[in-house]
């Protein structure tokens, strides 16, 4: 059984051949691969630019609203962004230093694991490029400037789940404004309440836990806009 006091080898490097651009571009497949995952990834990406033990690093995946709704556990994401060259794994001595290529040149296996006595991970240029491309600020602003008019009906609704809120609430909620707000630009069929709960859920807006409610990046969206 895998734990995260489990050695585990650094990211295998097929991506050192690849340009930055092209690292960028895999490491975003990655994120976006796994609608579940990736607010967590992109997470773990931003809280990670400053060096951070293992275990707090799995605190905070843990500690994601999206987490509840996620089977795998949090090591395995942080694997998972350590193999897409999202962040480095690092292998620390009884000092907190880490062990570098030359030192366990020639060494095998066990003997590298007796000389760590922790894991860390920090984040990878190309995980700091990705988490600022795809941090919800932006995709929030990319998805109201899509169809402006439809600006007005995501604040609001962000603004009504500040509270935990069922998708029937929402429903109702959005149910009570214009027919106008339903209209769709391409197609002749009206959008239904789902679209704009999925628009924000997919841009970091909102986040279900047993309920939808806004995100922390979504609320500072929300009051520097309103």
């Amino acid at each position: 059984m895998e734990t995260a006091s489990m050695p585990a080898p650094r990211p295998d490097d097929a991506s050192a051949e690849a340009t930055f651009e092209e690292a960028v571009a895999s490491l975003t497949e990655t994120v976006n691969r796994a609608p579940l995952h990736r607010e967590i990834f992109l997470k773990l990406l931003a809280f990670c630019t400053t060096q951070r033990p293992l275990a707090e690093a799995e605190e905070a995946a843990r500690g994601c609203p999206e987490f509840a709704s996620v089977a795998q556990s949090p090591y395995r994401l942080i694997r998972t962004l350590v193999h897409a060259g999202g962040l480095y794994w690092l292998e620390l001595d009884e000092t907190g230093t880490p062990l570098t290529l030359q030192f366990k040149a020639g060494l095998t296996p066990d003997e590298i694991e007796d000389a760590t006595f922790a894991y860390a991970v920090v984040t990878t240029p190309v995980g700091e490029q990705v988490a600022d491309d795809l941090a919800p600020e932006k995709r929030l602003r990319r998805l109201f400037d899509l169809v402006p008019q439809r600006m007005g009906t995501y604040l609001d609704l962000m603004d009504f789940c500040r509270e935990q809120r069922t998708f029937k609430e929402i429903e109702a909620l959005l149910r009570a404004r214009p027919a106008t707000t339903f209209a769709s630009t391409a197609s002749s069929q009206p959008l239904q309440p789902s679209f704009f709960v999925d628009a924000l859920e997919r841009s970091g807006g909102l986040a279900w836990n047993d309920g939808w409610k806004i995100t922390e990046r979504g609320m500072k969206i929300l009051q520097e806009l309103s």
